[in-house]
């Protein structure tokens, strides 16, 4: 079995996109190469609508890309997580969590990675109760270390909104109490 064109294309794409500075005449060119090769390369569309959403803010194109990799493939599983991340970014909610639900029956699909989108959706809504319950859950199907640790950051990070909130609601309960106080 040897890669493909698309595929080796994909990975030269995929490479100048990583570290610090990003060589994006190359990430363009191979890119676009990888799909002249082949246009449903799954892989060379993920980073293409990675591109639209995170580098140029077009997330209607990245959407698109993304819709016509589940078109494609529908097993396809890294597609879900980028695809869900930036509905979230995109403040649509709503699509988010109909994708999360849809790629809950994806036999490969990662518990704790899809647990933890769905945190990150109710946190962004503020149902911080919710997103712990998520966190909590996703804790359970972590399988290394390092990604079990990112779980309790960010489990301290919802706590320390929660204390926020906490803190908001205080004042006005001082209120009330000064109010009976004078009575």
């Amino acid at each position: 079995m040897r890669l493909t064109l698309a595929d080796s294309y994909y990975l030269k794409a995929k490479a100048a996109t990583s570290g610090f500075c990003s060589d994006w005449e190359e990430v363009c060119e191979a890119l676009n190469y990888a799909l002249s090769y082949d246009e449903n390369h799954c892989a060379s569309l993920c980073l293409l609508g990675e591109i639209y959403a995170k580098h140029l803010s077009m997330p209607e194109k990245a959407f698109e890309c993304f819709d016509k990799v589940i078109a494609i493939d529908t097993n396809y599983e890294n597609v879900y997580y980028m695809y869900i991340k930036y509905l979230i970014w995109y403040n649509k909610a709503d699509r988010a969590k109909k994708l999360v639900d849809f790629s809950q029956t994806i036999e490969t699909i990662s518990k704790a990675e899809i647990n933890w989108l769905s945190s990150y959706i109710e946190e962004t809504l503020g149902n911080y109760k919710t997103c712990l319950k998520y966190l909590k859950e996703a804790k359970k199907h972590c399988y290394n270390d390092h990604y079990y640790d990112f779980m309790i950051d960010e489990q301290k990070r919802v706590e320390k909104k929660m204390k926020l909130d906490k803190n908001k609601k205080v004042p006005k309960k001082a209120k009330k109490s000064k109010k009976k106080k004078k009575k």
